[in-house]
């Protein structure tokens, strides 16, 4: 498969999500990303171990000190596994979840359909904002919660009527 024929497919799934989280007007689960030091190394390990080889490397815009992803569908088409290498080797160690540890979750990521909401309910949760990208048409937040550490998340508002057509 072409590298533009994956990338339209994953694309195709993506809007499909990110409209459900809008129509259905609730948050939903779309990826797992897990921090690696090599990218190559753990795609093909992935792969390797576990037949996951539609991996995608989409570019664009990163979020703070991460240096490229790649994405994969996993095989019920309603969520990805993404694995993300950043530009400074990880430390070992535990922090307090604001960081991002060796061999910690990355992520979790749901789509939402109203940003502005969503940080307003998990706000008075304790959820804060620790990183964000904007673009048109989609915002993107990562966010975490001091009271339990190590469950980043990120949250995605993405207008997908604006990408088709």
């Amino acid at each position: 498969m072409s590298d533009k024929k994956k990338f339209d497919d994953f694309m195709s799934k993506y809007l499909a999500l990110a409209k459900k989280s809008k129509s259905e007007g609730r948050m939903i689960f779309n990826h797992l990303c897990i921090r690696v030091e090599d990218l190559d190394a753990a795609e093909k390990l992935i792969c390797n171990s576990f037949g996951i080889d539609s991996f995608l490397r989409p570019g664009g815009e990163t979020f703070d000190d991460e240096k490229e992803f790649r994405v994969a569908w996993l095989e019920d088409n309603n969520m990805y596994l993404e694995i993300s290498q950043f530009t400074e080797k990880q430390k070992i160690g535990y922090d307090t979840g604001v960081g991002q540890p060796i061999g910690h979750l990355s992520e979790i990521g749901f789509f939402v359909p109203s940003m502005d909401k969503a940080l307003g309910d998990l706000g008075k949760k304790g959820w804060k904002v620790a990183s964000s990208i904007e673009i048109e048409g989609a915002r993107m937040y990562k966010i975490n919660n001091e009271q339990t550490a190590g469950i980043p998340v990120e949250l995605i508002d993405f207008e997908a009527d604006k990408y088709e057509g």
